[in-house]
C-alpha cells in the first residue's frame, strides 16, 4: 500500500478542522473527497464504506445476541478508520457505561462488556480463551498454507494430520480442529461469507474434490 499524507489534500476548511483535531480534518477531507485516512495521518485506508458497515454490522448482530463486548470492537473498528459511530452503537456504548456508572449498577466493567468467546468471570478462563484464539488463527493460517501447496490433499482432517506432523501445537486433532473453525467462522462473519462460500477451508477443498 502506498502510503500517502492527509494534509497535503486538505483545503482551508479541512485545515480549520485541523486546528481542533487531525482526525476532525481528516473526516472533513472524506466527506468532501471520499479520501479515506485512518490513524496514523499517513494510513490511507482502502475499504468502501459500505464494506465498512457490513463489518460493524457483524457486530450489531452479535450485540443483539447478547455479546456486549462487540460494542468495543465495533468502537475500535470506528477508531482505526476514523469513521463517526452508527447511532446504534453509540447510544448502545452509552447506555452500557452509563449502567456502570450508576449507584447500584454492576460491580465491574467485565460484567458490562462480556461475550462466551472470550470469558472474563475468572483469570484462568479469561487466559484460556485468549490461548485458544491465539493458536486458533495461527492453526487457520497454517492449515490454508497447507492446503495450497499440496494439491493432493482434499479433506480437512487430511490438512490437519499434515498440519500436525509438521510441528507440536500441544493439541491433538480433535481440538485443532475445534479451534481452527472457530476461527474461520469468526472470519467469515466479519467478511459477509458463509461456510459455503469458497473462503471458507471446508469448501475449498470440497471444491478440489470435485474437480
Amino acid at each position: 500500500m502506498k502510503f500517502l499524507h492527509a494534509e497535503n489534500y486538505y483545503d482551508d476548511r479541512d485545515r480549520e478542522f485541523g486546528k481542533l483535531d487531525s482526525a476532525w480534518a481528516k473526516a472533513a477531507l472524506y466527506f468532501r473527497t471520499g479520501m479515506h485516512f485512518g490513524h496514523p495521518t499517513r494510513n490511507m485506508r482502502c475499504r468502501a464504506l459500505i464494506q465498512i458497515h457490513q463489518h460493524i454490522e457483524v457486530y450489531r448482530v452479535r450485540f443483539a445476541q447478547g455479546d456486549t463486548l462487540s460494542l468495543l470492537h465495533a468502537v475500535g473498528l470506528c477508531a482505526d478508520e476514523n469513521l463517526p459511530l452508527p447511532t446504534w452503537l453509540a447510544t448502545a456504548y452509552r447506555a452500557a457505561l452509563g449502567s456502570f456508572l450508576r449507584v447500584g449498577g454492576p460491580a465491574s466493567l467485565d460484567a458490562v462488556f462480556r461475550s462466551t468467546n472470550l470469558p472474563t468471570d475468572t483469570p484462568k478462563k479469561t487466559a484460556t480463551a485468549r490461548q485458544d484464539w491465539r493458536l486458533g488463527c495461527e492453526l487457520w493460517g497454517h492449515a490454508w498454507d497447507i492446503a495450497r501447496a499440496n494439491q493432493s490433499v482434499t479433506s480437512l482432517d487430511g490438512v490437519l494430520h499434515l498440519l500436525l506432523s509438521q510441528r507440536a501445537y500441544g493439541v491433538q486433532i480433535t481440538k485443532a480442529r475445534k479451534l481452527l473453525l472457530m476461527v474461520e467462522k469468526n472470519q467469515l462473519e466479519l467478511l459477509g461469507k458463509s461456510r459455503r462460500s469458497s473462503s471458507s477451508l471446508s469448501r475449498f477443498l470440497a471444491n478440489r474434490r470435485k474437480a
